[in-house]
Parts: structure tokens; C-alpha cells; sequence
């Protein structure tokens, strides 16, 4: 008998692998799951009402899919380092999909270890792109969002003075306030005086709002991505009696933004479909699994609001 590799009946078994795989359905890249099963959303802030709405949306799409959905999150504040710990949790786990906030630049080498453990990995308003880690991004990304601030102050008579109130100084906040400062270039009002960070802590928001006001009184507006921001730097501003002389861009309602758009402490503020974001975030994962393309970044909806009009998207359930 010949020693010599029949290629011919080697070409038909593989053929009929490949055939095989594709009637099942499998996925024949990074050995990911035929069918997805169960996710992981490692929440930022569970108990925050903006974070909590998405993650309740998240759980409601995935039921209604069949797919089992499992939460984590920090207690508290957001925590980076538990953040990540818990996806690596995950990825020992092996879920289907991971789903999180890269608050910093440390989520993308953890998002990656879990694409190569062949588990599906999403965001919910990072960077987007192949960087990320992440094979999609739902939300209009932090640079966009920080241009649509800049933006929603060019109308507003006079110098625009502001200080900026981020998550940190990589991730997220750099990329806020990177977009803050490019599109304020573009404008002839709008000019960054200084940034300041709170790492997303609704407890150090009031400190760091008095900071700016306190080094800078040429500051005229305060703005911040981050809806922890609203309560400490309206309550800066109002303390101060500065009501009508400095202003404050809001991310939602919480922590008194609709009311200070009442009282003047407010300027505008931005609203956001966030049951929409985290409804696509698992209609992605899904899609993606099932072998159909999704684009690497999917916008949700995102406007700013002064106090008209703004009751019809809060009856939506934007926030």
C-alpha cells in the first residue's frame, strides 16, 4: 500500500467540514459559539439611573432572545480595576458575549483576550474601532459627544470660558475632551481654560467645580460628559452666587439638570435614547454571531436641550 497522501479525498473531507460547519451555522473565524447563548454586561455604575436604565434594557433584549444575561459591576463609584477584574472573570467564565464601558485604555487589551477566547465582545460608548477591542460600539463615541458640547454653546452670547469636568485623563475623558477643544477651534467664542477629573464620582464633583471656580475665575461655563458632574457643579455655582454669570452643560436629568435648566444654573443639557443603545448593543452581538456584517460604530440618538421641547423626548424614554 502506497504511503503517499491521497489529496483528493483529503480536498472532499475538508470541503464537507466546511459544508458541515455552514449548515449548522458555526462560525468558522476565532472559534466563536454556532449560537449565542449568554451574555455579560460589566456595568459601570449599577446603581446610577442612566446606567441602570441601559443595563435593565440590555437584560430585556437578551430575554426576549432566549440568551441567558448576567450583570457585574462596581459598588459605588466607578472602579476600573474591578471593572476589569470582573471581565476576566468572565472570560474564565466563557459567556457568549461581554458587554462593557471602557473607562479607560486598560478595557482594550482585556476585550481583545476575550475576542482570542473566541467571546464576542461589544461597547456602550467607547472609541469604537479595531483599537477598542471591541467588535462594536453603541453609542455616539466620547469625541463626537465632546463636539456636540462645544457646539451647543457657539450660540451663547459672548466669551465662552470653560472648564471642563471629565472622567480622566485617557479613555474616555481624553477623548470628551479632545473633541470639546477641536471643535471649539472652530468657533469664535468657545475656549477651554482648564480641565479637571473626578473619575466618574458624583462624592468629588462639588470639590473639583469650586477648584475650577476657585483658579479660574474667568470661567464663565462648566461642562462635563458625565451626569455624576450636575449635582456638585450646580451646587458650586449656586453656593458661590455665580447663577446667571456661569453656566453648566449637563449630561440628563439626574442630579437636578431639568431643574437647573428652571433655575438658570443650567444652560442646556443632553439627553440620550439609552433603552435604544442597549437594545442595539445586544441586537448586534447577535447579528454578528449569525455571520451578518455590523458596522463598527452604531450612533444612538443624542441632542441637547434648553427647557422647550424638552418633555417630548423624556417621554420617550430618553434621559
Amino acid at each position: 500500500m502506497s504511503s503517499r497522501p491521497n489529496h483528493k479525498l483529503l480536498t472532499r473531507v475538508a470541503l464537507s467540514a466546511v459544508a458541515s460547519a455552514l449548515l449548522v451555522g458555526a462560525p468558522l473565524s476565532q472559534g466563536y459559539a454556532a449560537e449565542l447563548k449568554s451574555i455579560l454586561f460589566v456595568n459601570p455604575l449599577p446603581q446610577y439611573p442612566a446606567w441602570r436604565l441601559i443595563g435593565d434594557c440590555i437584560a430585556k433584549e437578551a430575554k426576549a432572545n432566549n440568551i441567558a444575561e448576567t450583570e457585574a459591576g462596581p459598588t459605588g463609584a466607578l472602579n476600573t480595576t474591578v471593572m476589569i477584574q470582573q471581565i476576566q472573570q468572565g472570560i474564565a467564565n466563557s459567556p457568549g458575549a461581554i458587554i462593557t464601558f471602557p473607562a479607560s485604555d486598560g478595557f482594550a487589551p482585556i476585550l481583545q483576550q476575550a475576542r482570542d477566547a473566541g467571546i464576542r465582545t461589544a461597547t456602550l460608548y467607547g472609541a469604537g474601532g479595531k483599537a477598542s477591542g471591541a467588535e462594536v460600539n453603541v453609542g455616539a463615541n466620547f469625541t463626537k459627544m465632546g463636539g456636540i458640547y462645544a457646539e451647543a454653546l457657539a450660540d451663547r452670547e459672548g466669551p465662552q470660558n470653560v472648564g471642563l469636568m471629565v472622567l480622566g485623563p485617557t479613555g474616555p475623558g481624553k477623548a470628551f475632551n479632545d473633541g470639546f477643544v477641536a471643535a471649539a477651534a472652530k468657533t469664535k467664542n468657545v475656549k477651554v481654560i482648564a480641565v479637571v477629573y473626578t473619575n466618574d464620582d458624583a462624592a468629588k464633583a462639588l470639590d473639583q467645580a469650586n477648584a475650577l471656580l476657585a483658579a479660574h475665575p474667568e470661567i464663565n461655563v462648566i461642562a462635563s460628559h458625565m451626569g455624576t458632574a450636575t449635582q456638585g457643579a450646580t451646587s458650586a455655582i449656586r453656593a458661590k452666587e455665580l447663577v446667571g454669570k456661569v453656566a453648566f452643560l449637563a449630561n440628563g436629568t439626574a442630579g437636578g439638570g431639568r431643574e437647573g435648566l428652571a433655575d438658570g444654573t443650567v444652560y442646556k443639557l443632553m439627553l440620550q435614547d439609552l433603552c435604544t443603545a442597549g437594545t442595539q448593543v445586544v441586537d448586534s452581538l447577535i447579528k454578528l454571531n449569525n455571520g451578518e456584517t455590523v458596522p463598527e460604530q452604531l450612533d444612538v440618538g443624542l441632542q441637547m436641550f434648553r427647557a422647550e421641547g424638552i418633555q417630548e423626548y423624556l417621554d420617550k424614554g430618553w434621559q
